[in-house]
C-alpha cells in the first residue's frame, strides 16, 4: 500500500522557481506548503493507521533533499493517538515517515505519496 495526494496552488507555484538551487528560503517554503495541507497529509497518513488518529504534523527540517528537477523527499514526524472508551485510556504516539514530493511542472501540480507499505495476506 501506498497513499498520495495531489496538491496544487500558488505554494507549489512558488516553489517551482526555487528548484534549481537548495536555499534556506525553498526549505521554508516546502515546510510552508506540508503546514498548509496538514489535514490532507493527515487523512493520508490515516490509511497507514486505521484504528488511531493522526495529528500534529512536522517537518524534520534537515530531513530535505532536493533531487533536481522533479523529486524532493522529506521526512515529517507526526502523532498517534488512540482512545479505548473501555479502558478510558488515551495513548500519544509519535512516528516518523519519509514523503516523496514528485513535481510536474507542466501541471505545476504537486503529488506527495507515503512510504510503501506492502500489505499483509489475511492470516
Amino acid at each position: 500500500m501506498q497513499s498520495s495526494i495531489k496538491v496544487n496552488g500558488s505554494l507549489v507555484s512558488g516553489i517551482l522557481p526555487g528548484l534549481n538551487n537548495s536555499s534556506d528560503a525553498l526549505k521554508e517554503r516546502l515546510i510552508q506548503l506540508i503546514n498548509v495541507y496538514s489535514d490532507q497529509l493527515a487523512y493520508m497518513l490515516q490509511a497507514y493507521h486505521p484504528r488511531e488518529k493522526v495529528s500534529s504534523i512536522q517537518v524534520i527540517a534537515d530531513s530535505i533533499h532536493l533531487n533536481i528537477p522533479d523529486v524532493i523527499t522529506l521526512k515529517i514526524q507526526y502523532a498517534l493517538e488512540e482512545f479505548s472508551v473501555c479502558s478510558a485510556i488515551d495513548t500519544l504516539q509519535l512516528e516518523k515517515m519519509t514523503l516523496t514530493m514528485l513535481i510536474d511542472q507542466k501541471t505545476k501540480e504537486l503529488e506527495i505519496k507515503g512510504e510503501y507499505w506492502p500489505e499483509r495476506d489475511p492470516d
